[in-house]
This record gives C-alpha cells, sequence and structure tokens, in this order.
C-alpha cells in the first residue's frame, strides 16, 4: 500500500454519543463521508436499544472484526466484552453456535458483553438469547418474531446489517491519533493456513488439532497483547489477555477455565522468552501449541515440549494488538 506524504482528513459528525468512555466524559461520532466500506458502522440498521456510548462502539468494532477473522464458512457466533472476545464457537446451526461461545468460554465475562453472530436471528435464538444480559446484538438479519421477544428488552441494542453474512476485513489504513499527530499502518490482512505451520517438535499434529490451532490463532489475532488463547473443538475456551508479560497471561488463561484446559490448544500472539509459559500450560493439560517462534531460547521451548510429548508450531509471524 502507498504511504502519501500528506494526507487530508475531513470528519462529519453524525451523532452524540451517550458518553464517553467514562460518564463524566462526553464524546462524538464522526463518520468518514468517503470510506465506502459495507461493514462501516453508518451501514448497520438500528432496530431497538439505548444511545450508543464510546465503549459500544468499539465493542462493536471488536464484533464486526471477530467474525470476519473466523470468516462465514460455518454459523459462528462471538461475544466482546471490552474489545476482546470472550466467546467464540462455531456451530452446525446458528442455535448451537450462541450455545457453545456462551457455556464453553468465559460467561463471567460474557455477562454485559456484545454478541455477534454471520446468520438470521429466529425465534428459537432469540427466546435463549433472552435469558442472558447483554447490552448489544450485531446480526445480518433478525425474523419479526424474534423481534416480539427482543422488544421485551427495549434497553437491548439490535444492529442489522445483511453483510455480516459474508464479511470481509476492511482495506483501508490503521489510523491512531497520538499526541501531535497519527500513526499509520496496514491493516493486518495475514491469514495462517496449515500449509503455514511449522512443526518444530517430535510429535505431530492431529487433524483436529490443525483445525482448533488455527481457530485459536485467529482469537488471538483480534485479541490484546500479550494474548494466550485455550481452544478446543474450535470453541474459545479461555483467555488470558492484555497482560505485560506472556508467563502471566499463560497463568490467567489456564485459572480462568479451571479443568476445560485438559485435551485443549493454545495460542500465543508472540513468541514464548522462556519455557516457563509452556510448561504452564502443558501442566494444566493443553495438547498442542501455536506460536510465532523466533526467541533465542526457542530450543529450550520445543525442548520442553519434545519431553511431555506436545506437538508445536511455528507461523513465522506474530500477531500483536495493542
Amino acid at each position: 500500500m502507498l504511504f502519501k506524504d500528506k494526507i487530508k482528513i475531513e470528519l462529519k459528525k453524525l451523532f452524540a454519543l451517550r458518553y464517553g468512555e467514562n460518564p463524566h466524559q462526553k464524546g462524538v461520532f464522526y463518520l468518514d463521508p468517503k470510506d465506502k466500506d459495507f461493514l462501516a458502522i453508518k451501514n448497520f440498521k438500528k432496530i431497538q436499544g439505548k444511545e450508543f456510548s464510546f465503549n459500544n462502539i468499539l465493542d462493536i468494532q471488536g464484533v464486526i472484526d471477530t467474525l470476519c477473522e473466523i470468516e462465514n464458512k460455518r454459523p459462528a457466533c462471538v461475544i466482546v466484552k471490552h474489545s476482546n472476545p470472550c466467546g467464540a464457537a462455531y456451530g452446525k446451526d446458528i442455535k448451537e453456535a450462541f450455545f457453545r461461545a456462551w457455556y464453553k468460554g468465559d460467561s463471567l465475562a460474557a455477562f454485559g458483553g456484545i454478541i455477534g453472530v454471520n446468520r438470521e436471528v429466529n425465534k428459537d435464538l432469540a427466546k435463549m438469547m433472552t435469558r442472558f444480559f447483554f447490552e448489544i446484538l450485531v446480526a445480518p438479519e433478525i425474523k419479526k418474531e424474534a423481534l416480539e421477544i427482543f422488544c421485551q428488552k427495549p434497553k437491548l441494542i439490535i444492529l442489522t446489517n445483511s453483510n455480516l453474512e459474508k464479511p470481509r476485513h476492511s482495506e483501508e489504513f490503521d489510523f491512531r491519533k497520538v499526541r501531535g499527530g497519527f500513526l499509520i499502518q496496514e491493516p493486518d490482512l495475514k491469514k495462517i493456513r496449515e500449509n503455514n505451520l511449522k512443526l518444530v517438535t517430535k510429535a505431530k499434529l492431529t487433524e483436529k488439532q490443525i483445525k482448533d490451532l488455527i481457530f485459536a490463532w485467529k482469537i488471538c489475532k483480534v485479541s490484546k497483547s500479550n494474548a494466550i488463547i485455550l481452544a478446543k473443538d474450535e470453541t474459545l475456551i479461555s483467555s488470558g489477555v492484555g497482560q505485560q508479560d506472556r508467563k502471566r497471561a499463560c497463568r490467567l488463561a489456564v485459572e480462568k477455565d479451571g479443568k476445560r484446559a485438559r485435551g485443549a490448544v493454545v495460542a500465543s500472539d508472540g513468541f514464548f522468552p522462556f519455557p516457563d509459559g509452556p510448561e504452564i500450560l502443558i501442566r494444566a493439560g493443553v495438547k498442542a501449541i501455536i506460536q510465532p517462534g523466533g526467541s533465542i531460547r526457542d530450543k529450550e521451548t520445543i525442548n520442553l515440549c519434545d519431553k511431555y510429548k506436545i506437538p508445536m508450531v511455528f507461523t513465522g509471524i506474530r500477531c500483536f494488538k495493542h
């Protein structure tokens, strides 16, 4: 992508927010009139609910990004809290995907979160969803019978956009405002497929582990660094996100999920600087690891995995998100 010497930014005020990041802060949403992204916030239809807050918009963006990352080949549900996925799963239908995302994921964190699905919401799913407290539902479409159920919760924000059935990442530059200017970078559009995985251990992977590792990597990519993601049956089990060191991220991920780490796989958004993090994961029952590789101590981590007969693959790239 071409970085121009000069960039002109023109924004149009769209609406005032309920409040900013905190209730004592005022906030406004401005749109870019030139942005043609089909999944831009302005292209969603608001069916019902209270006014948006600053954090609502950020979490909606997190839902959209996660649905784009896990793609649309199968029904999928994601649950985001404080911009990080705390639930994510595929299902044979969208009802099963929601069930797995809520019950198999971090249901404690999911309370008060934002739910996104890539299939139409029907009456049966609406009945299941309304058993729980969440603030926003993002979906391609809502059936009339489902809306009649959601109307019983008038504060619940419901947004629809048919493009969620075929979500695609934005290819626009990523802008971050800092004092005195902007940081601008290309979007991270790199996809990790099976042929990108480099096996570095003696133990081999099963086909199921490969699918779970790729799923875990996708969730890792949209989670705040440092990120450690546990997955099983292409379902997010637990996460340790936003940590300053990788060892604590590992410990948080396994402590949050109780005993469910057994048989799970793990993804790390950056390399392991020491084998202590992987040892925490392996002792908790993790059965396969995906990570970028590139540490000067990679051999120590490989030796640890060989000792416990745990397969590990390198991607060759990291997926930090600050």
